[in-house]
């Protein structure tokens, strides 16, 4: 497995399935405790417990996405919200995922473009990377550096202006 760039002290969250190896689980947070070290921080997720989840927002620094061993689930639009919202700014998403159908290369990539597009709705709108193969696409996704939910108050600088007196030419009035 690679290690996509864990490094000491981060917070990394793992979002698994039913399907998932629990060995494979096992080793992949083994792995994790060795690259973040004691400073850093590993979440693991169910996929269908993460919208239910108490993370804060931008609460993770990574976090991968079917990449368990035998994961088969498929992220729904609010699974890739849920997920955007908890992703830090400009932090990344490694998200892989099985193909539907995988009858020819059409149908790959219209699969793999509709879920670059629910990626790009739900916030995570730099796709670095798509990789496909017979039986799943592996996309790694950047968030951008803004909360792309969030929003402040425009301290707009309004005042009232006295009018000028007026000067109609040739004196009309």
């Amino acid at each position: 497995m690679a290690d996509f760039g864990i490094s000491a002290g981060q917070f990394v969250a793992v979002v698994w399935d039913k399907a998932s190896s629990v060995e494979a689980l096992k080793r992949l947070v083994d792995k994790l405790q060795v690259l973040t070290g004691n400073e850093g921080r590993r979440s693991v997720e169910n996929i269908n417990q993460l919208l239910q989840s108490a993370h804060k927002e931008s609460s993770f620094d990574i976090i991968l996405s079917g990449l368990v061993l035998g994961s088969t689930t498929l992220d729904s639009a609010e699974i890739m919200t849920e997920i955007a919202r908890i992703l830090r700014p400009g932090e990344c998403l490694f998200l892989k995922e099985p193909v539907e159908t995988a009858v020819d290369n059409n149908s790959k990539v219209k699969t793999a473009s509709k879920l670059c597009s629910a990626l790009t709705l739900s916030g995570l709108m730099e796709v670095k990377e798509l990789h496909d193969r017979l039986l799943f696409v592996q996309i790694t996704g950047k968030k951008p550096n803004f909360e792309v939910s969030s929003s402040s108050q425009l301290k707009l600088s309004i005042t009232k202006k006295s009018s000028p007196s007026v000067n109609h030419p040739r004196g009309v009035t």
